[in-house]
C-alpha cells in the first residue's frame, strides 16, 4: 500500500509539471524590458578605455541614434557610466526636422534631454525634450558641464576599431576590433567584431560551461537582451579546446543558457539551463546532452537527462517539486548488443524516471543560543523498467531527512574569530538500504595586518551505507543522495575523491596565509593533511597526505587577472609536485 502510494508520485507530478514548464514563454514574455535609445558611432579611430567607462571618437566622427538622429563632428566622447554623449567641431545635426550646423551637440539619455548650440543666423543654446527635435526650447539654461570633453590622453584604452555600437547600459560591439594591453606595449592585430557585455542584470553572468583552469570568453554577437560568446579553453584533461555559449534574458525575472562545451572535441556536452520566477514562485529547467562525435556527424554514443524544478516559497519554509528523466542511450541499439563501434562506447538501455519532493526549512535561531539551525526533509520516487542500478529493481522509493547547525564568528584568544558548523542527513532506500554522512567544520581565522590573514581550520565527514551496491546516482536532488554528476554511486565525494567503501571517513587540516598588497596582487599559501579511512593509498582511494600549495593572482589587464598555482604532495602516487600547474585567467 505504502509503495502503491509512493509510485502515484510519478504519475501525479509528471503532467503538472509538463503544464507548468509549457507555461514557461508566456512568463518570458511578460518580463521583456523595452530597449533604451542605442548609439552607433563610426570615426578614423574608436576607443574604449574600461577603467573609464568611456568611449572616445576622433575624425570623421558619425554617430546614429537608433530615433533616426545623426550628427557629424570632429571628436566624441560616450560616457556610459553617466550615461552622456557628447559631439564637438563643425557639428551636423540632421533629423527628421531639418538639418542644423552647430558648435557642440550632448544628449542625456537617461532623460533624453538634448542640448545643442547652433551656428546658423545668431548664437544660440536649444534643448530639445523627449526626442522633439521639431520645437527646440530655444534660450534655456543648461547643466554646467553639459558639453565637458573628458581629457583620454593619458590613458590607454583595451580595445580600439573604427566603428562601435553602443547599448549604454548593456553592452559596446566593435567592428572590427584591436586589443591593446600592459598600458599599451602591446597591441594585437585587428580581430572580427567584439562584444563587451557590462550589463547589470545578473542573468548575464549564468554559466551553464564546466570548469576550466584557463578560459577567455570572446564575445561575438549582443542585444539588450541576449549575448553570443566563443570560449577558449584550456584544462588538464582536454587540453586546449572551444566553446560557445548563448545567453537571452527576461528582464531580471529569468534567463535561458544554451552552451556546446567542448565544441571542437569529439566528446561534446550540450547544455540548457532556463529559468523564469520571481521570489515567491520559480521554475527551472536542466538539461545536458552527451554526445561522442566527429564534428556533427552521427554520434558513436549519446546520453542525456532533463531536470525540471518547481520552487514555492512558503512561511518560514520553501517546497520543491523535482523530476528528472534520463537516458543511457538514445541511439538504436547496437547490432552486438554491447556497444558502439568499440567498448569505449558501451550501450546503456537504463532510463530512469525520478519524481520528488523537497522541503528546505530557512535558518532559525535557537532559543537564546546564539546559535542557528535549518532543516530539511524529501521524498522520491524512482522507476527504471531496465532495473535501478545493480539492485535488479524497476521501482523504488527514497525518504531524507537532515540538517544544518552553526554559531555565529566569536570573538576567541588572541583577537581571532572562531566559527563552526555542524550538518548531518540520513536517507533511507527501500531496496533496502540506507545512507548517513555528516560533516563538521570549525575555523579560526585572524587579520594580522591589512594586508595578512590567517585562517586555521579542521574537517571532518563521514559516511555509510548498509550496503555499496544497492545505490544509484540521478542528477535529481530529492532522492536524499549526492546527484550527477558530481558523484557516481550517489555517495557524496570525501576529500575531493569519490566514496568506494561502505563507510568511510576523512579528517583535514589546513592553515592558509593570505597575502594581498594592493587590489591587483595576491598570493596565497595553504598547508594541508589529510587523514582517510579505511584505505589510504594512491590510486586506490583517498586524496594525498600531505600537501603544500601556492596560488598566485595579479592583473594582466584592466579587466583580466590570471591565477598560477600548483601544490607539492610529498610523492603521493609517486609525484612530488601535483601534475601540472593550475593556470586560470578570469575578469575581474
Amino acid at each position: 500500500m505504502v509503495d502503491d502510494v509512493r509510485r502515484l508520485i510519478v504519475r501525479a507530478l509528471l503532467p503538472f509539471m509538463f503544464v507548468v514548464a509549457s507555461s514557461t514563454p508566456v512568463y518570458a514574455a511578460e518580463a521583456a524590458q523595452p530597449a533604451s535609445l542605442r548609439l552607433d558611432v563610426s570615426a578614423t579611430r574608436v576607443a574604449y578605455y574600461t577603467d573609464l567607462q568611456m568611449v572616445g571618437a576622433k575624425g570623421n566622427v558619425l554617430v546614429k541614434l537608433s530615433n533616426g538622429v545623426q550628427l557629424r563632428g570632429d571628436s566624441a566622447i560616450v560616457n556610459l557610466s553617466l550615461r552622456r554623449f557628447v559631439i564637438a567641431g563643425h557639428v551636423t545635426l540632421t533629423t527628421a526636422s531639418g538639418q542644423y550646423h552647430g558648435a557642440a551637440f550632448a544628449e542625456f539619455l537617461a532623460f533624453r534631454r538634448s542640448y545643442f548650440i547652433p551656428l546658423d543666423g545668431v548664437p544660440d543654446r536649444w534643448t530639445f525634450l523627449n526626442d522633439d527635435y521639431a520645437t527646440p526650447e530655444k534660450g534655456r539654461e543648461m547643466p554646467g558641464d553639459a558639453f565637458s570633453l573628458a581629457d583620454l590622453n593619458g590613458s590607454a584604452p583595451f580595445v580600439v576599431g573604427n566603428r562601435v555600437e553602443i547599448d549604454p547600459e548593456n553592452y559596446v560591439q566593435f567592428f572590427p576590433s584591436r586589443f591593446i594591453f600592459f598600458n599599451g606595449t602591446l597591441q594585437m592585430p585587428p580581430l572580427p567584431t567584439y562584444v563587451r557585455n557590462f550589463s547589470a542584470n545578473q542573468n548575464f553572468a549564468v554559466n551553464s560551461l564546466s570548469g576550466a583552469t584557463f578560459d577567455l570568453p570572446y564575445g561575438i554577437a549582443a542585444s539588450p537582451a541576449s549575448l553570443e560568446t566563443l570560449h577558449f579553453r584550456y584544462d588538464q584533461q582536454k587540453k586546449t579546446y572551444g566553446a560557445f555559449e548563448h545567453h537571452s534574458v527576461y528582464g531580471q525575472t529569468g534567463y535561458t543558457v544554451f552552451s556546446l562545451n567542448p565544441a571542437t572535441q569529439p566528446a561534446k556536452q550540450w547544455n540548457l539551463l532556463t529559468y523564469v520566477g520571481s521570489s515567491q514562485n520559480a521554475i527551472s529547467l536542466n538539461a545536458q546532452l552527451f554526445t561522442y562525435q566527429y564534428g556533427l556527424n552521427e554520434p558513436l554514443s549519446s546520453s542525456a537527462f532533463v531536470d525540471v524544478q518547481q520552487t514555492r516559497a512558503l512561511t518560514g519554509s520553501s517546497l520543491r517539486i523535482d523530476v528528472t528523466q534520463s537516458y543511457g542511450s538514445l541511439l538504436a541499439p547496437p547490432q552486438n548488443g554491447l556497444y558502439y563501434h568499440d567498448p569505449a562506447h558501451p550501450y546503456t538501455p537504463n532510463h530512469p524516471i525520478v519524481a520528488g519532493i523537497g522541503w528546505s526549512g530557512y535558518d532559525k535561531a535557537l532559543f537564546r543560543s546564539g546559535l542557528s539551525f535549518r532543516l530539511l526533509s524529501g521524498v522520491a520516487a524512482i522507476h527504471d523498467g531496465r532495473g535501478i542500478g545493480s539492485t535488479g529493481q524497476k521501482d523504488g522509493w527514497s525518504e531524507y531527512f537532515g540538517g544544518l547547525m552553526y554559531t555565529p564568528v566569536y570573538r576567541a584568544p588572541l583577537g581571532t574569530g572562531a566559527y563552526a558548523s555542524y550538518q548531518f542527513q540520513r536517507t533511507w532506500l527501500s531496496f533496502p538500504n540506507h545512507v548517513g554522512w555528516q560533516t563538521l567544520i570549525a575555523t579560526d581565522s585572524k587579520q594580522l595586518s591589512p594586508r595578512w590573514s590567517l585562517t586555521l581550520s579542521y574537517l571532518l565527514q563521514s559516511v555509510s551505507t548498509a550496503r555499496l551496491q544497492s545505490l544509484f546516482a540521478s542528477p535529481n536532488g530529492a532522492t536524499g543522495l549526492a546527484s550527477q554528476p558530481g558523484s557516481p554511486n550517489g555517495l557524496p565525494l570525501l576529500g575531493g575523491v569519490p566514496s568506494v567503501y561502505p563507510s568511510v571517513d576523512n579528517e583535514t587540516w589546513q592553515l592558509v596565509s593570505a597575502w594581498t598588497p594592493s587590489t591587483n596582487f595576491q598570493f596565497t599559501a595553504a598547508a594541508q593533511a589529510n587523514h582517510y579511512g579505511p584505505v589510504q593509498q594512491p590510486n586506490i582511494a583517498g586524496p594525498p597526505r600531505y600537501v603544500l600549495g601556492g596560488d598566485l593572482r595579479t592583473r594582466i589587464s584592466k579587466t583580466l587577472f590570471v591565477d598560477v598555482g600548483r601544490s607539492y604532495q610529498f610523492n603521493w602516487g609517486g609525484h612530488a609536485w601535483s601534475p601540472a600547474f593550475v593556470l586560470q585567467v578570469s575578469a575581474q
